[in-house]
């Protein structure tokens, strides 16, 4: 029997998406959980003999009073040629683990009142390091607009998601039913594929704007004698309205494309059967698209619960993004140098890490809840 080839192939042809996730998915996201998750810190090491390469017999935190048990005066020489004196301290104190810490330091990382005197000192400095930290979770958490935030998105998510399928499936429905002139119905569906989400809450700021298309329309209909402010403070759940409004009409053409795709895959049989057997546009709806359309459902469920969770620009433009805030805009404030901003780039982090976590999360949901029957079957 020949003995079977080994086929590179494959492999070869998964290399670049590979690469591609590694540099594009898994590096940014391993920098920005680092970020979330660490600190520049200072600690002094303490030597085991007088020299800046010794080994090291251990760490003291910054701002803690040690003993000086001993001293040593040597000389520097300068780059001028001039030498000045340089005092090592032997010195002993408590390690943040509260373990007994004894050995030589620098004169510069102390706060001595007397080098030749002195029999205590201050740590004052010492080297840089990273240390893992949960104080920037803890920052976010307790962040007065994490929860507003939180509240916001999901209500959003909740608002948006429905409004989307329920026009993107009927949109969808109109086009594969081929009716005369459908051709056109998919370039006007399509048109909001073509603008930017800033863009896109700009075109609603003109429509609910003050003096905008609405206010405009509802006085011509005498409906009004002045305008009406949809955009206020005060009006809190018509900045909702507004937002919910610009995101289904921005982004259900992309649901409406997969949902395509997915019913372009279904047999003309079965709809042909359903009809033969009398069942309503609804029963076929029910009972042979929807189950069928399971696979495409799912993967358009979990790329506008992402984009859902990240809705950022459309929130700004409407809003100012002060009044009515999503977890998006919270990651720009606190990563933002700016007058706006605090400056802060591992809060940002958390902000980023929780906007994927909540993402992965109800992913995981979805595939385990809108399955096929052979996904179902074979778990």
């Amino acid at each position: 029997m020949a003995k079977r080839r080994f086929n590179l192939a494959p492999y070869l042809l998964i290399l670049p998406s590979f690469i591609y996730l590694v540099l594009f998915f898994a590096w940014p996201m391993g920098r920005s959980l680092q970020l979330a998750f660490q600190k520049d810190a200072e600690i002094l090491p303490v030597r085991a003999e007088i020299a800046d390469d010794a080994a090291v017999v251990g760490y003291l935190p910054m701002q803690i009073e040690v003993a000086i048990t001993d001293r040593e005066r040597s000389e520097e020489t300068l780059p001028n040629g001039r030498t000045r004196p340089v005092y090592w301290f032997k010195i002993a104190g408590e390690s943040e683990d509260g373990e007994q810490v004894e050995g030589w330091v620098n004169q510069k990382y102390l706060q001595v009142q007397s080098r030749t005197e002195s029999t205590s000192a201050r740590v004052v400095s010492g080297e840089g390091t990273k240390e893992w930290t949960l104080d920037w979770i803890k920052r976010m958490v307790n962040d007065h607009n994490f929860m507003d935030a939180l509240t916001t998105t999901l209500l959003l998510l909740i608002l948006i998601l429905p409004l989307q399928f329920a026009l993107a499936i009927t949109m969808a429905l109109v086009l594969q039913a081929r009716l005369k002139g459908s051709t056109i119905f998919l370039y006007i569906y399509a048109i909001p594929l073509g603008v930017s989400d800033l863009a896109a809450g700009l075109v609603w700021v003109n429509i609910f704007t003050q003096h905008g298309f609405l206010n405009t329309f509802l006085q011509k209909l005498g409906l009004i004698d002045s305008p009406y402010i949809f955009l206020s403070a005060d009006n809190k759940h018509w900045m909702i309205i507004a937002i919910v409004l610009a995101e289904v009409w921005r982004a259900t053409s992309i649901v409406m494309v997969i949902v395509v795709s997915g019913l372009q895959s279904i047999p003309d049989e079965y709809l042909e059967a359903g009809q033969l057997f009398g069942a309503s546009l609804w029963q076929r709806l029910r009972h042979i698209i929807l189950p069928l359309l399971r696979p495409s459902l799912q993967v358009a469920l979990i790329l506008r619960t992402i984009l859902a969770f990240q809705v950022f620009a459309v929130v700004v433009a409407l809003t100012g993004g002060r009044v009515i805030t999503v977890l998006a805009y919270e990651t720009y404030r606190w990563y933002d140098p700016g007058d706006t901003g605090f400056n802060n780039p591992n809060v940002a982090a958390a902000y980023a890490g929780f906007i994927m976590l909540i993402s992965l999360a109800f992913s995981v949901i979805y595939l385990r809840t809108v399955r096929t029957q052979e996904e179902a079957a074979s778990s």
